[in-house]
């Protein structure tokens, strides 16, 4: 969805949404942005190299090596986006306790993503809604088994204040090699990549190949895998405001 067909979509929204929908298009709209940054320092950054296994080998290790440490304004940028996704969702539970007059503080207010079923039912947010929002809500299941993505959200949130939650993943997604290479000339690892320090290797060239120039392209993930499958950052953050959008949703009536 471009820039200009989401500003239409959202002003179709009930006035009271805006501001959590406002919440998913800042980092939606970055997002493009972001992408461009950290392919630029990957590429700059991770270098691709054979090293010398010595005279008895058979094959040489050719070794992706990250040649500077990510820097930690990506960790503080994502983490801003992380924040903003999740307060979509307190500012909408903040409208449903308006539109339905729930007898709360505001303070108080939270949208209600739990650890499991029973803490969620506890909600004060959830007991004062009526019947339909309510079943609505039950229906989302915001805890973890119920709805992992938002529980994932809920609990990046918090860790991002923690630790650092970005890793340079060494693993090619593609790899391509230039050169005349016979078949056996180059041997991809039966496990995909061996960490050896501050190196990964990728595969084994076998010695005295002709000079081969060999491309891969890298990724920057979120490394929490308790919570996430470990995937591109930029897609995990477009599949974390997806999910809040659609519980923006289920509200727009």
């Amino acid at each position: 969805m471009t820039r200009s067909s989401r500003a239409s979509w959202r002003f179709q929204l009930r006035p009271d949404l805006l501001e959590a929908q406002a919440a998913i298009d800042w980092p939606i709209e970055w997002l493009p942005d972001l992408t461009q940054r950290l392919n630029a320092w990957l590429e700059r950054s991770i270098t691709i190299e054979k090293r010398d296994a010595g005279e008895n080998a058979e094959f040489d290790p050719i070794v992706a090596v990250e040649t500077e440490l990510l820097p930690l304004a990506f960790n503080v940028e994502v983490g801003a986006y992380i924040n903003t996704i999740r307060s979509s969702l307190d500012m909408l539970a903040m409208s449903l306790m308006r539109r339905y007059d729930v007898p709360i503080k505001e303070s108080q207010v939270s949208f209600p993503i739990a650890k499991d079923k029973a803490e969620f039912e506890k909600s004060e947010l959830l007991r004062g809604l009526p019947d339909e929002p309510r079943g609505l809500m039950e229906a989302i299941r915001p805890y973890k088994e119920g709805n992992n993505l938002l529980f994932a959200l809920h609990r990046l949130d918090i860790l991002r204040k923690h630790r650092r939650l970005l890793k340079v993943e060494l693993r090619p997604i593609h790899m391509s090699l230039t050169g005349t290479l016979k078949p056996g000339d180059f041997e991809p690892l039966a496990t995909g990549t061996i960490q050896v320090g501050s190196e990964t290797v990728l595969g084994l060239m076998r010695k005295g190949v002709a000079p081969t120039l060999v491309r891969s392209s890298f990724y920057v993930s979120i490394q929490e895998a308790e919570y996430l499958e470990k995937k591109p950052v930029i897609a995990v953050l477009h599949r974390l405001a997806m999910e809040a959008q659609t519980v923006i949703n289920v509200f727009d009536f």
